[in-house]
């Protein structure tokens, strides 16, 4: 143990104030202390303005003596400090390539730790104060020989690991500097200037040996990057990939879409200067069944991996008919076009409850021998339709239908078609703007509130909202595309759109004037709501040359409502709905399934799932009641390997579902394996190190060796006016003064 350090001979004097000041200050105190005793002794007598006089004077003398605040000097030397250097080696799977001459990056800095006489031949450390370490996603000591180890992490942290690697020397150890052999390769994302100044604070010089080549790489890569659950027989559908691209700047790639091992699409693309490019492919299946699509991107010239140039998934085609409700309380034509292209498509099964003047209300349904049909009153009765299409004055029509007893009253019916789309997941649809009349008890459902019409002869303009829509790509498909449309007959003017409301089309005057809402979307709940407010769809199924329901408006509305209930929880006509969270897993990563109930089923409190890759199970689930959505059972599964999976649930009523997903992996320590010196620089710089080429390793070790602590002496203050007493003293002194004075009659 080291001597108490000395103290230095002589106070110092660090003042709050200058001292001429304080000088000029106590003058004052002086002086006014004998201008007040001189006028209070003549009642006092001489000794008591003696005494008087004693305990003031002291008393502020000893604040003066505060001011001036006296402390004495010490000198202490620095506790002897043992110094070591730390060597990382990244042991990340970058390290890996062989662009180190003849060697893989890993090799080369092995070899460098031994030529150097950092380790030994037997990779064991020769100097007691060379500490070696590996890292990857974070750092870890060696404990053994650096010839056992393998270049095997999966990601490389340098803000983590060296936030480890500082914090790893005892408390009476200091570093020398902190020596990195590595390729720059970083997933941690941090600012390398902020890596920096954690070691400079150390202080703790970085050194960096970079290996590799510092050229491009050049790969691309392939991921899904939508996933639609399902789509019905002869529906378009699309898949939606992304390519990854490093180095492939201002190439010409070529992507396939193979159906089943078979190749159908083939489309050329030009990199650009992105580095992702998304790529679509529309595809469409005649028949209903689980199809396998891959997107393969041809592999470019010395392209680094070509195992990642492909990816997969599936698409589960059906053909349950979808049941469609269509309440019209004021026709026109445009709910009469409307009803008859719905009723014509075969993916459709109408029910249509439709008001002619006073007392006149029509029923009609699609599908014969259904029985009698009535307006829906209870919540069971409208959740078993998936779509519920409004027209105008629904209302009128609301209240002038017979109820059963069982019913609800007229004024809850709103609430029941509200509770329909928030609770059920149902879909409604505004056909022709306003459904209420403004007397009518409001929903909450419409997403814009529309007034009356405020201009005539429109067109409608997609918007980018819209662009991706099915609906809209129909139209655009056609002969001249949405230019070719006969004009609408007029727009409404929409007086207030409610939060998170998606406009998909907006109306233009053919004289100008500024667009307004035309098409909008919002999601309410576990349901979508669509409005319309522009007057005379109906034009469009005026087409002399398209026959059948092939007609503008049959393909707009075919294409708008299989994109809604392609959009939801729920497969039309059946009251249990299993699906994954996404048919392309990363590994690591946990797939979450739910089964979504159409009707509430209380005592339903778990469902078991069986999963199997390939013929072989793998695992079980069990399903249970989510905490957020009565109506939904939910798990979880984490594969622990790549490939095809199949999830398989035997529901209550005895159906079976299976739900299929991919599981891959995506290691950029293997793609994105460009050495990064200008990372490394930065680093290095902003910590007080630098970049060396391998060859200057050895000096570096020995001028480190050589390095002792710095024992100059240092020097501090300790002051000798703050203590307690000196305080208590100065409140005795003018306390007594104090007390004397009120004892004596002197107030």
């Amino acid at each position: 143990m080291n001597p108490a350090p000395p103290f230095a001979s002589g106070v110092l004097l660090d003042p709050i104030l200058p001292i001429p000041t304080i000088v000029v200050l106590g003058i004052a105190v002086v002086a006014l202390n004998l201008r007040l005793g001189w006028r209070a002794g003549v009642s006092v007598g001489a000794l008591r303005l003696a005494v008087l006089l004693m305990f003031r004077s002291a008393g502020m003398a000893l604040v003066l003596l505060l001011l001036l605040q006296p402390s004495r000097r010490v000198l202490l030397r620095p506790p002897t400090q043992e110094r070591v250097t730390l060597l990382a080696l990244d042991t990340s799977r970058s390290m890996n390539q062989r662009d180190a001459g003849s060697e893989s990056r890993f090799d080369a800095a092995r070899n460098l730790l031994v030529e150097s006489g950092a380790v030994g031949r037997n990779g064991l450390a020769l100097d007691p104060t060379h500490r070696v370490f590996e890292f990857s996603d974070d750092a870890r000591p060696v404990q053994k020989s650096v010839l056992d180890l393998t270049p095997t992490g999966t990601t490389t942290r340098f803000h983590k690991s060296i936030g480890t690697l500082l914090a790893a020397p005892a408390a009476d150890e200091a570093v020398n500097a902190i020596i990195l052999l590595t390729d720059g390769h970083d997933f941690d994302l941090a600012n390398p200037a902020k890596t920096g100044a954690l070691a400079r604070r150390r202080p703790a010089p970085i050194f960096a040996v970079a290996f590799g080549k510092q050229g491009k790489v050049r790969d691309v890569s392939v991921r899904i990057s939508g996933f639609q659950p399902y789509c019905y027989v002869k529906q378009k559908a699309r898949i939606n990939a992304v390519l990854r691209l490093v180095g492939c700047e201002l190439e010409d790639l070529t992507v396939q879409l193979l159906r089943e091992g078979r190749l159908v699409q083939t489309r050329r693309v030009n990199a650009g200067e992105a580095q992702e490019l998304p790529v679509e492919f529309e595809v469409v299946e005649p028949e209903i069944g689980q199809y396998e699509y891959e997107v393969r991107v041809q592999p470019v010239e010395a392209e680094s991996d070509t195992a990642n140039n492909s990816a997969l998934t599936c698409m589960n085609v059906i053909d349950q008919q979808i049941r469609v409700l269509v309440l019209e309380g004021d026709p026109y034509w445009d709910s009469s076009f409307l009803r008859r292209s719905l009723m014509e498509n075969e993916k459709f099964d109408v029910d249509s409850v439709v008001r002619f003047g006073k007392d006149h209300v029509r029923a009609i349904r699609k599908a014969p021998g259904a029985g009698e049909l009535t307006l829906p009153t209870t919540l069971d009765q409208l959740a078993a339709y998936d779509v519920v299409v409004l027209g105008r004055s629904v209302d009128s029509l609301v209240e002038t239908q017979p109820r059963e007893t069982s019913a609800r009253p007229d004024s809850d019916w709103y609430g029941v078609l509200e509770q329909f789309v928030r609770d059920r997941g149902g879909t409604a649809i505004f056909s022709r703007g306003r459904a209420f009349d403004p007397g009518a008890s409001a929903t909450g459902l419409e997403p814009v509130r529309w007034g009356e019409p405020v201009r005539e002869r429109v067109r409608v303009e997609v918007t980018p909202e819209g662009r991706g829509l099915s609906a809209f790509r129909a139209l655009r498909d056609l002969e001249g595309g949405l230019d070719s449309l006969p004009d609408l007959l007029d727009e409404r003017k929409a007086i207030e759109t409610l939060p998170l409301t998606s406009t998909f089309a907006v109306a233009a005057g053919r004289d100008g004037g500024a667009p307004a809402p035309a098409v909008v979307h919002r999601r309410y709940g576990r349901g979508q709501v669509v409005s319309i407010g522009v007057d005379g769809l109906w034009r469009w199924g005026l087409n002399a040359k398209v026959e059948g329901g092939n007609s503008p408006l049959d393909r707009f509305w075919d294409q708008l409502i299989l994109w809604l209930l392609a959009g939801r929880d729920f497969i039309p006509a059946r009251q249990y709905s299993f699906r994954p969270s996404s048919a392309n897993i990363l590994l690591g990563e946990k797939v979450s399934f739910r089964l979504t109930l159409r009707n509430l089923e209380p005592k339903l409190k778990s469902v078991p799932v069986t999963l199997r890759a390939g013929e072989t199970e793998v695992g079980r689930v069990t399903l249970v009641p989510s905490a957020l959505d009565a109506g939904r059972l939910v798990g979880e599964f984490l594969p622990e390997r790549t490939g095809r999976y199949q999830a398989s649930v035997a529901l209550p009523d005895g159906t079976r579902q299976d739900a299929h997903f991919i599981v891959y992996t995506e290691n950029l320590e293997e793609t994105e394996v460009a050495t990064d010196t200008l990372y490394l620089r930065l680093l290095c710089e902003s910590s007080g190190g630098r970049l060396i080429e391998p060859s200057e390793l050895p000096k570096l070790l020995g001028e480190l060796s050589q390095d002792k602590a710095d024992l100059t002496p240092r020097t501090e203050l300790h002051p000798i006016w703050n203590t307690a007493w000196m305080y208590y003293l100065a409140g005795a002194l003018f306390g007594l003064d104090w007390f004397l004075r009120r004892r004596w009659g002197l107030c």
